[in-house]
């Protein structure tokens, strides 16, 4: 089944704000069988949206429509919706309730405008916000589908999860579908791709592969498609055929972060880090730090960005600046072999670089990065050429950060779910 999305503000059409809302959907609707085809964003004004419901219901017979639905002048979205549906306003006691017990709870004083919000189109059925002021909306005629939501991404996800999806369960007769994933690092999509062509080739009509690449990471996810009958029970037979087919390169299994799969490793091992960073200024430790209970093996990180904080710092010798330079194998090493002995810790990453977008030479180009990890016992370091804004090459250095950390530890591509 196919449906469509109408995003509504003027916000997001001069980039004021950023559209999450639409990702979620396609992740959580693909997840119960429903592609989103397209997505449209339009302003605040009734033409722009009763132009976008009549052209989305000439294609697909479900639509999911945010925005415009706040207690101000400019939020539109219930008036026009009654100009479409071709009705009048009823006043939702149960919505009036919850507003009053909000603003109490809160302190708040409750002015009409706020009353507002419980006064919604007679022709639609009321799914109840209990984390917000606006309700959610669902219209059904002639077996066509339209859902209403406040665009508050944090009221998105609840509504959608506890009222929305329910509800199209029992509409609509939707397949069953199933996903796995495994995440990998360091390797190009077209190699991947030209290495699994036999594995795509033999995979029933009911299975196929995706590929989804982001900054020199790529995820593989397999996925089953059941329309009808008993579920196939293909897909694990298949997702082990898939790593079987790529050994060397499943850097961890399941849709996460790699960053958040080496942190439980660490934590799991009780392996004390630390991280010495000039180019990536904090990002790796930043990503590496998110997961919860990561103090117990992070006592804290350098960014040593200037040549004399290398030096003063961690300890870097002052002839490497002179005859490798600061962005070299040598200076790497030194940052990860000061920072260990300064954290006292089991294990360093260090980064040093030309991020850009000047800065860079023949000798040295834009997008250079070496990165180095040291342990007590080993150290490893490498060169990367890497592309991209300065913002891209920071993000792919810190990848290839925890894939050098996989080598030096020799992780297994286990998941950390």
């Amino acid at each position: 089944m196919e449906a469509e999305i109408i995003t509504i503000g003027d916000e997001l059409l001069i980039g004021q704000t950023i559209d999450t809302n639409s990702a979620y959907f396609g992740q959580k609707l693909g997840g119960i069988g429903i592609s989103i085809s397209r997505k449209t964003a339009v302003s605040d004004k009734e033409s722009a949206i009763l132009g976008a419901l009549t052209e989305a219901f000439s294609r697909v017979d479900l639509v999911i429509m945010t925005g415009g639905l706040g207690p101000t002048k400019d939020d539109i979205t219930k008036k026009t919706l009654c100009q479409y549906y071709q009705c009048g306003y009823r006043l939702d006691e149960a919505v009036l309730h919850h507003l009053e017990a909000l603003f109490a709870a809160r302190g708040r004083l409750m002015l009409e405008t706020n009353k507002v919000q419980a006064e919604v189109p007679a022709a639609c059925e009321t799914l109840h916000n209990a984390v917000g002021t606006a309700p959610g909306m669902w219209f059904d005629q002639q077996g066509k589908v339209l859902v209403s939501l406040p665009g508050v991404p944090g009221e998105v996800y609840h509504l959608t999860e506890e009222r929305v999806i329910p509800r199209l369960q029992l509409k609509f007769p939707l397949p069953t579908v199933e996903h796995r994933t495994l995440v990998t690092l360091q390797k190009a999509e077209s190699l991947l791709s030209r290495q699994l062509e036999s594995f795509e080739a033999s995979l029933p009509p009911h299975l196929s592969l995706a590929y989804l690449p982001n900054f020199n990471m790529v995820k593989l996810r397999l996925s089953q498609v059941t329309t009808s009958g008993e579920p196939q029970n293909d897909i694990d037979q298949y997702f082990t055929q898939l790593q079987e087919s790529i050994p060397e390169d499943v850097f961890c299994l399941g849709d996460i972060d790699p960053a958040f799969y080496v942190s439980h490793y660490l934590i799991k091992h009780n392996i004390r880090f630390t991280t010495a960073e000039s180019c990536t200024g904090g990002w790796v430790a930043h990503r590496l730090m998110q997961a919860p209970g990561i103090s117990a093996i992070y006592p804290g990180s350098l960014v040593a960005y200037a040549n004399e904080i290398k030096q003063g710092e961690l300890g870097v010798d002052a002839t490497i600046f002179e005859t490798h330079g600061a962005v070299s194998e040598a200076c790497a090493l030194a940052m990860a072999q000061g920072a260990l002995v300064k954290f006292g810790v089991d294990l360093a990453i260090s980064t040093t670089g030309i991020a850009g977008p000047g800065g860079g030479s023949k000798e040295k180009p834009v997008g250079l990065v070496y990165i180095a990890v040291a342990t007590k016992e080993t150290q490893f370091c490498k060169p990367f050429r890497l592309f991209g804004n300065r913002e891209q090459i920071i993000q792919r250095s810190s990848n290839a950060a925890l894939w050098m950390v996989k080598q030096v530890l020799k992780m297994p591509p286990d998941s950390a779910l």
